[in-house]
């Protein structure tokens, strides 16, 4: 999970990239459906800005409940502590928090 903070929107901006490697189209598309339904839940609680949630091969192998834990623990860890970025400053290097 990545996470640039962007004030002046209105709310969170989320994108999905799950990996060829999770299994075939069925098995990505299923995984994506149930992302996000967990960040529907919790939209109204995040702060705005851009998200980008990835997932390894092992994403499907997650039940729905298991998914919810793990999805809040990484929206948690990515929310944390983050500097609002000025606008014409260089964003955040990607990926640097999985």
């Amino acid at each position: 999970m990545s996470f640039v903070r962007h004030p002046e929107w209105t709310g969170p901006e989320v994108a999905y990239a799950i990996t060829r490697r999770a299994g075939n189209a069925v098995a990505r598309n299923r995984l994506r459906r149930r992302l996000r339904a967990i960040v529907s839940e919790q939209a109204s609680t995040l702060p705005a800005g851009a998200y980008v949630v990835s997932t390894g091969p092992g994403g499907p192998l997650f039940d729905f409940d298991e998914l919810k834990v793990a999805m809040g623990q990484a929206l948690e860890k990515a929310t944390r502590h983050r500097a609002v970025r000025q606008p014409g400053a260089p964003a955040e290097r990607l990926g640097a928090d999985r």
